[in-house]
């Protein structure tokens, strides 16, 4: 709101934990995390007044990107810790992503989010993308160019 923006703010999560754990992730088998609920981040938002938050619950973007897929994005924080779900958000954000956009990884680097590093290690050879390392376990994806939705 300070910077002017209205769009909404989608949070999405499973609430049962991380999802899509494979062969590329060592310390994780699914499940993982599950340690809050859709009720305490409600009351998380009401607490702050963060009126423009939206609650997405279930897997993303299988379960839930139907209902945003029409909307383009600037921003996209993926905190999934294990390479498939990385890989299926950023398929499906990418193309809907602005110029310039950002997509923001948590735990890069990390060893035990092997499967985190490994992925971005690839998006660094596509020559749409700028990836930086900020020191403090993320990753930052600028888009530069490509086509949109």
């Amino acid at each position: 709101q300070l910077a002017g923006i209205e769009d909404p703010v989608y949070l999405c999560d499973t609430f049962k934990g991380v999802v899509k754990a494979g062969s590329r992730d060592v310390a994780y088998v699914g499940g993982e995390h599950a340690d809050t609920n859709q009720a305490a981040v409600l009351e998380l938002i009401r607490a702050h007044n963060l009126d423009r938050v939206r609650i997405l619950e279930g897997i993303f973007p299988d379960d839930t990107g139907h209902l945003v897929s029409g909307h383009p994005f600037r921003f996209c924080h993926v905190d999934v810790d294990v390479y498939d779900s990385a890989k299926d958000i950023l398929n499906w954000v990418w193309p809907r992503l602005i110029l310039g956009g950002m997509v923001v990884y948590d735990d890069y680097g990390f060893h035990s989010c092997v499967g985190i590093t490994r992925f971005v290690n690839e998006e660094r050879l596509k020559p749409d993308r700028l990836v930086i390392h900020n020191l403090n376990g993320h990753a930052v994806v600028i888009k530069l160019a490509g086509a949109q939705l």
